[in-house]
């Protein structure tokens, strides 16, 4: 065998050896995992300009919601799931009846999606209900 061929075959293995021994990442790293807390609500503030003054309201299960009128006129309604442990709760919300609850405990927080028309304007919030 002649000099240059051993050369280039040491050469070739080293290269080969380098990326054997070079460390892998095949699915052994932890997933980040981000805890946060909200403050829990039980008073909404209707407003003309966002429907209510927290668009994603966090309620505490067992806690009663309401919504203010702070002079302007208001109907809620759920678009899918009604966050209430009695589902008649969400079928009339507005100025003569804006207290309902309490709202159904849950292991995990769950998004309900609802809208609100105030003085003719309709808006899209939601309340974060259980967890």
């Amino acid at each position: 065998m002649s000099f240059p061929r051993i050369i280039l075959s040491i050469a070739g293995l080293s290269v080969l050896f380098s990326f054997l021994a070079s460390p892998t990442n095949c699915g052994q790293e932890k997933p980040k995992v981000y805890h946060f807390t909200l403050p829990c609500r039980t008073i909404l503030k209707v407003d003309s300009t966002q429907g209510v003054d927290i668009l994603d309201a966090a309620v505490c299960g067992t806690d009663t919601v309401t919504w203010q009128a702070n002079g302007h006129t208001f109907c809620v309604f759920f678009k899918h799931d009604c966050p209430f442990a009695d589902a008649n709760d969400c079928k009339q919300i507005d100025n003569d009846h804006n207290k309902k609850g309490p709202v159904k405990a849950s292991a995990s927080p769950i998004v309900y999606d609802y809208g609100i028309v105030v003085d003719g304007k309709v808006f899209d919030p939601h309340i974060i209900g259980g967890g």
